[in-house]
Parts: structure tokens; C-alpha cells; sequence
């Protein structure tokens, strides 16, 4: 894959679905072209992990999705917790402000989310082919926000009282992706574990509420296992290791 230095196509479009079914369905055309972008000004169906939607109105956020190969297909499982990482560090570096990671891969700004990730992959032989879709909150206000998500979600706008410009938002989110997932290939997990337990610290050692599978786990939260998985000490006073799900609930000071 190409450095963050080197060019890479990028694919845009005025409107779709989500980038997501746009590069999975082309994927068979555009597999020689690999690594690419795929950029829209609006998404009719936008979404997030586990089936949630994603506002995509035009002109407020960003919608990409990059696809690239990886030539370990084990790779695939840090490939959220490394997309995390890049991403908080771009929008650290092009704001000025800090960008927390709640595990594997929501970026919080202020304790509130400010970008969604959602990651697929595909396996044929010894070669994955990896799709990471980013929706970044630009510019919207309050009003612009779904009442259901006010309370936990922003946009750079509210954090910075700025308007920021999609274009460089996607040059920032392009070199910082493409430099994680060189680190992944060239150096192995322990160096996106390692930044990542820095990005997920607001969390460590605080009671959480943990969701897999539509069961709900309270405990503890100790960090990041080696190999990327969440630790929760749960109230039985068991260390879990979990490898999906999500955190629904913290007791965090944003």
C-alpha cells in the first residue's frame, strides 16, 4: 500500500446510499485501483456499527470510505482500533483540540462523538481486502444534530466555533489512515495498542456498561489487552476480555 505521502484515488460522488455499499458493490471493478476513497457530499442510507443510522445531510460532515488490501487477513481484527487512532490524531492535529477513542472506534471530542467508524472486511486466499467507512460532524449546530443523539454527539463547529472545510478534513483523515495501517503491516498490533491505550485512558478504571449481542456487562473497565480486546472486570470480580460490542455507558467526565 502506498505511503501517506503518495497519491491515492479518490472516488467522488454527489449522493449515494453509503460509501460503504458503494465500494463493497463496485469492489469487483475497482480492485485493481486499490488503495482508494470513495467521498460523498450526501448519503441517503449512512450508517453506523450495529445497524445504526448515520445523518449524512450535505454540506455538514464528511462521508468516506477507504478500501485497501492487507496482506495478512489476520491484520483484519486491529484494522477499527487502528482507523480509531488515525482518526483522533487527524482531527487532533488539524484542530488544535483533543479527540478521545471509546473503544474499538468512536471518537469523542469534549466526551461527546464527533466521528463514527464502521469497518468490513473480505477474505479470498491469502489476500483481505478492508473497507473503512469514516463520518465525521463538521459543521453541524444544534439544531442540526437528531434530537435523540443531542446530548451525546457534536461537530468540529460546536467544539471550536469554526467552520471546517470537508476537502481538508479528507486530506487529514487520508495520510494519518494510510500511516496507522503501514504501522499495522510493517510493525505488528503493539504499536496501535500502544497509542491506543493512550487515547482510551479517560476510561480506564471507570465502572462502564458494556453491550455484545443484545446482553448488557457492568464493571470495571482495565484497558486494552495486547491483542486489542477490551478488559472489563466485571461485578463477579472476573477479567473479560471482549473482541466486539460496545461501550453504552461510562461514568466520565467529559
Amino acid at each position: 500500500m502506498p505511503t501517506s505521502a503518495e497519491p491515492l484515488r479518490i472516488i467522488r460522488l454527489d449522493r449515494c446510499r453509503s460509501t460503504n455499499d458503494y465500494a463493497r458493490e463496485n469492489l469487483n471493478r475497482l480492485r485493481s485501483e486499490l488503495p482508494l476513497a470513495v467521498c460523498a457530499r450526501s448519503q441517503s442510507a449512512g450508517r453506523g456499527r450495529e445497524g445504526r443510522s448515520w445523518s449524512s445531510p450535505p454540506g455538514l460532515g464528511l462521508y468516506v470510505t477507504f478500501a485497501f488490501r492487507l496482506a495478512d487477513p489476520r491484520l483484519l481484527a486491529l484494522v477499527p482500533l487502528a482507523s480509531g487512532v488515525a482518526v483522533c490524531e487527524a482531527l487532533a492535529t488539524w484542530t488544535g483540540r483533543l479527540f478521545t477513542l471509546k473503544w474499538p472506534n468512536d471518537v469523542l471530542g469534549g466526551g461527546r462523538k464527533v466521528a463514527g467508524i464502521l469497518c468490513e472486511g473480505t477474505v479470498s486466499g491469502a489476500e483481505a481486502v478492508s473497507l473503512v467507512g469514516i463520518g465525521v460532524n463538521l459543521n453541524q449546530r444544534q439544531a442540526d444534530l437528531e434530537a435523540e443523539y443531542r446530548p451525546r454527539a457534536a461537530s468540529l463547529l460546536l467544539l471550536t466555533g469554526r467552520e471546517w472545510p470537508a476537502d481538508g478534513c479528507l486530506e487529514r483523515l487520508a495520510a494519518a489512515l494510510l500511516a496507522w495501517l503501514g504501522r499495522l503491516q510493517g510493525e505488528g498490533p503493539a504499536a496501535v495498542v500502544a497509542r491506543a491505550r493512550e487515547l482510551t485512558r479517560p476510561f480506564l478504571g471507570r465502572a462502564i456498561r458494556f453491550r455484545q449481542g443484545g446482553r448488557d456487562w457492568s464493571g470495571v473497565c482495565r484497558g486494552l489487552a495486547d491483542d486489542g480486546g477490551l478488559r472489563l472486570e466485571t461485578a463477579a470480580g472476573e477479567d473479560t476480555v471482549f473482541y466486539s460490542g460496545e461501550i453504552v455507558g461510562a461514568a466520565l467526565t467529559p
